[in-house]
């Protein structure tokens, strides 16, 4: 039975004339590299190192107190969904701790946080900078700092003081937008619907 259907194949693809291949790169390993691929390399791994706060200033433009409230959201962010960012009510899913960090280690921290957070698909994160009440420098430092910073992180949709159970003045709950894979896992539940 076998060789009937292999006679049958074999007499249908008769008239069929086979695909010219194009060439093929060359992708095995221990292949000679340029000196413009070694080049490329390096200039990859000077990026990954570099200090991912680097857009982000160290001094301070506004001052808050210790005890104040910093909140902040951009356009678009709707009332209600910033009112239950403020009430405290989305699940916290990662949390920063600053506390005995310097201006510059603290600026590199919040911007790597806030990047891995938007890579993880991480929506709601809590930073704990500290009130900064009893600091010898200058009180509420590193507050005033993260009110600033976040402003200026592309991912923060919105943040705001945290509530008394969640470190209250001394913590901000941030909003981080979603990430292009959490766009599309929502674009397709909402198609089902």
């Amino acid at each position: 039975m076998k060789e009937d259907e292999a006679d049958i194949f074999r007499e249908l693809m008769q008239d069929v004339t086979p695909l010219k291949q194009e060439p093929v790169a060359n992708t095995r390993y221990g292949v000679e590299k340029s000196e413009t691929h070694a080049a490329r390399r390096a200039a990859a791994t000077a990026i990954e190192k570099k200090d991912p706060g680097e857009g982000l200033s160290d001094q301070v433009h506004e001052w808050v107190e210790p005890d104040g409230i910093i909140e902040w959201r951009r356009p678009g962010v709707q009332d209600g969904v910033f009112r239950q960012l403020k009430r405290g009510k989305y699940p916290v899913d990662a949390d920063l701790d600053l506390h005995r960090m310097r201006a510059k280690q603290a600026r590199s921290e919040v911007a790597r946080f806030i990047a891995d957070c938007y890579r993880r698909g991480i929506r709601t994160c809590r930073i704990v900078h500290g009130t900064g009440k009893y600091s010898a420098e200058q009180p509420a430092l590193l507050k005033s700092l993260c009110n600033q910073w976040l402003k200026d992180l592309d991912h923060v949709l919105a943040f705001h003081t945290a509530q008394r159970q969640h470190g209250g003045y001394g913590a901000t709950y941030v909003m981080i937008q979603k990430n292009m894979l959490s766009k599309l896992e929502n674009r397709e539940q909402n198609r089902k619907r």
